[in-house]
């Protein structure tokens, strides 16, 4: 057990990112006294960035000129890039009925941590940030529509359990630790032109970025609901019914008074400097010029940040079951931009008893197809699933991403 605590921690505080794939969910329902679920899941995937531009931009390394073809190759209109990681754990106790035994619900507290992330770009925008602007003279380079955000946050609150239907529901006081968010034109175009001969640059600029400027641990708080509500569905060519479960995360605002917003709306003309400039220190040289005075407008206020909210629906594995082969299949939606709706289909083979295996094909989030794969180990009171959403991408670097989740049940 200490061993999958200590695994569930490195995962929520070293690495940031994902879209868990629950294919490892399964109906492992026992009468214990209490019991406690610890989730961690890691992730970061791209459209038509691969792992061997997006892993040394996220971690740091040498990224050759091959790499940087193949990547830009694959560029699409519009890219995207996404990053998520969340850990959480929640320990329940049994209530008592009127008689004093134990109930059927169960309350506890809940803990959780969020990373997450997500970036909208263009194509002419990945070729300045690798290339510079030397493939855009005499032409246009438009970076209208592209839009980054990022949220960190930390939830405690208290959940209650309904053991007989393993539903469960938790409200939640958020602390927010970060948020960013960054637009580039939109109704109005983020765009430059450059001459030919490189000395001259035209644009017409419009764009925000807004991030908390407080410097305390916690720059907001706010109440956020979750919760898993699991229900049967008839089979008609079976006969037999399904359990399903829809989840919802995160679904809430926080408030934070130290919201600093930048804007820019502005055209302009540049066409280098002349001797004279130079000397006199003139125009843009002049002493004690800013950008951000002339350009950009600075606002710091109030606001409410809505949290990325996840929902998902998905067939719960059944454990118990004498078949040898079931069918695993799930959606789900993240409200952050970028994020497209997320589908899986597939099927989970029993290997031994209490020893599942799923594969599944997938399609949406970050990126576009994929393979996924988890395994389940149930035993007694105790039951583990470890799962990727994308199993080529962590050997691959070729693929478009890496994940790895983690799900701990112990009935005590």
């Amino acid at each position: 057990m200490k061993k999958l605590l200590v695994i569930w921690h490195v995962l929520s505080v070293y690495v940031g990112f994902a879209q868990h794939l629950r294919s490892y969910d399964v109906d492992s329902s026992f009468n214990g006294k209490q019991l406690i679920l610890v989730n961690g899941t890691v992730d970061y995937s791209a459209s038509t960035m691969r792992n061997e531009v997006l892993s040394p931009l996220i971690f740091g390394g040498y990224i050759d000129s091959m790499a940087k073809g193949r990547s830009m190759d694959a560029d699409k209109p519009f890219n995207t890039v996404g990053l998520e990681a969340s850990a959480s754990y929640t320990h329940y106790v049994s209530l008592k009925n009127k008689e004093g035994f134990p109930s059927r619900w169960m309350v506890g507290p809940t803990l959780g941590s969020t990373f997450m992330g997500s970036l909208k770009y263009t194509s002419d925008l990945y070729t300045l940030a690798f290339y510079g602007n030397e493939p855009f003279l005499g032409k246009y380079a438009d970076f209208s529509y592209s839009e980054a955000s990022y949220y960190q946050f930390q939830t405690l609150g208290v959940s209650l359990f309904d053991r007989l239907s393993q539903s469960s529901a938790s409200l939640n006081l958020v602390g927010l630790n970060s948020y960013y968010k960054g637009t580039l034109g939109g109704l109005d175009p983020m765009k430059f032109y450059y001459s030919s001969e490189g000395d001259s640059i035209y644009g017409i600029c419009n764009g925000s970025f807004s991030q908390l400027t407080s410097p305390a641990y916690f720059k907001g708080f706010g109440l956020a609901l979750s919760g898993d509500y699991r229900f049967n569905i008839a089979n008609e060519e079976t006969g037999k019914s399904m359990s399903m479960q829809l989840s919802i995360s995160n679904l809430g605002f926080a408030v934070s008074n130290s919201v600093q917003t930048q804007t820019l709306d502005t055209s302009f003309a540049y066409g280098g400097y002349t001797l004279s400039q130079l000397i006199n220190r003139e125009g843009l040289l002049a002493p004690g010029f800013s950008y951000a005075d002339s350009l950009l407008e600075t606002e710091t206020r109030s606001k409410v940040i809505f949290l990325p909210a996840s929902i998902q629906i998905f067939n719960v594995i059944n454990t118990q079951s004498t078949a040898r082969i079931q069918p695993s299949y799930g959606f789900r939606m993240i409200l952050i931009p970028g994020y497209i709706p997320y589908v899986y289909a597939g099927l989970v083979t029993k290997i031994i008893p209490g020893l599942h295996l799923g594969m599944c094909a997938s399609y949406g989030g970050f990126s576009g197809f994929k393979l996924n794969s988890a395994i389940h180990y149930n035993y007694k009171r105790l039951s583990m699933g470890i799962g990727s959403d994308n199993v080529i991408g962590l050997a691959s670097k070729r693929a478009f991403g890496k994940s790895l989740s983690i799900r701990l049940r112990c009935d005590i």
